[in-house]
């Protein structure tokens, strides 16, 4: 039977007391629970059942101590006296958290997280996979330009990549805000003579510069909604079919599959989207895995380009 959350969250507080008691020999129940912030119950409770948690339950194999209310002994902790090493499976698995970490400017200390990172690359070097570590390096300059440009409310010259496009240009943009969304971050800012804002995304501007001029983002801006950052509930929707091999897309694009998924090859689904010329380089990417079905002239249009496309291999 499995274990329930609030089982395993006691173990794991009465784990956490064998530390605490080689730093704190001489600490009471009640200086315990103190410093602690439990009961001095909940305290006994856990000294309980930490004499019956061990690497089995033979003996020997349990941890071994003395409590009352004067006082703990550890007798036999079972080498929880040492700090514990990391499995390379662990380490890898906490670096990548990190590293995702290290993507999101703005919502974390980035200084405490990529001196951690560095630490446990150098840890683990020769044990992981050298093209797994992230090239934050090379765009930590245009992130502290970016967020310094929010703090000091100015505009900012940037060359971005638009992948809806495919073309790169230099923009001058009254930055905002910077968000986090699907495992990106954007820069929220507005460009000259447009009313609304428009999100770019950080890993596709680079060459940011600040300039002189002071910004002329609203100092109260309104629609927006961090639930929906890209305003999808009220975009366009596509009508497409997904082949069922490929129904994975719909974790990594907004995709929504209908509820009823059928029995045969393809699967219906909707897609929002707000640039036609995007919504077909889309589907022509994505090959025979995705067919458009809605509006008609783009899928008219995307079977033209496809055909067209063909044509010029023969």
């Amino acid at each position: 039977m499995k274990d329930s959350p609030a089982k395993l969250e006691g173990l794991v507080r009465s784990l956490n007391l064998i530390p605490y008691l080689h730093s704190h020999r001489e600490a009471t129940p009640m200086e315990i629970a103190r410093d602690l912030g439990y009961s001095h119950e909940e305290v006994m409770r856990d000294l309980t059942r930490l004499s019956m948690s061990g690497v089995g339950s033979g003996p020997g194999e349990l941890i071994d101590l003395v409590a009352n209310w004067t006082g703990i002994t550890v007798i036999d902790d079972q080498g929880l006296n040492k700090p514990l090493r990391l499995t390379p499976t662990e380490a890898n698995a906490l670096l990548l958290t990190l590293e995702s970490l290290e993507t999101m400017p703005g919502l974390v200390d980035q200084a405490a997280v990529t001196s951690a990172a560095a630490k446990l690359r150098a840890a683990i070097k020769g044990h992981s996979v050298d093209d797994t570590e992230p090239e934050v390096e090379a765009s930590t300059s245009d992130v502290h330009i970016l967020t310094d440009a929010i703090a000091r409310s100015r505009q900012l010259e940037i060359v971005y990549y638009s992948a809806s496009s495919g073309t790169t240009s230099t923009r001058i943009v009254s930055p905002a805000s910077i968000f986090h969304q699907n495992g990106q971050t954007y820069l929220r800012a507005y460009e000259e003579g447009l009313a609304e804002a428009k999100s770019f995304r950080l890993d596709r501007i680079s060459n940011a510069q600040l300039l002189d001029a002071p910004s002329n983002a609203p100092s109260n801006p309104t629609g927006f909604d961090p639930n929906d950052p890209f305003g999808f509930s009220t975009r366009r929707r596509a009508e497409l079919a997904i082949r069922r091999d490929a129904t994975w897309l719909a974790d990594y694009f907004e995709i929504e599959l209908d509820s009823d998924l059928g029995s045969g090859d393809w699967v219906r689904a909707t897609m929002a989207y707000g640039n036609d010329d995007w919504l077909i380089r889309f589907c022509l990417s994505q090959g025979d895995r995705v067919r458009l079905v809605e509006p008609g002239n783009l899928a008219r249009e995307t079977v033209r380009r496809a055909q067209t496309g063909v044509d010029g291999l023969s």
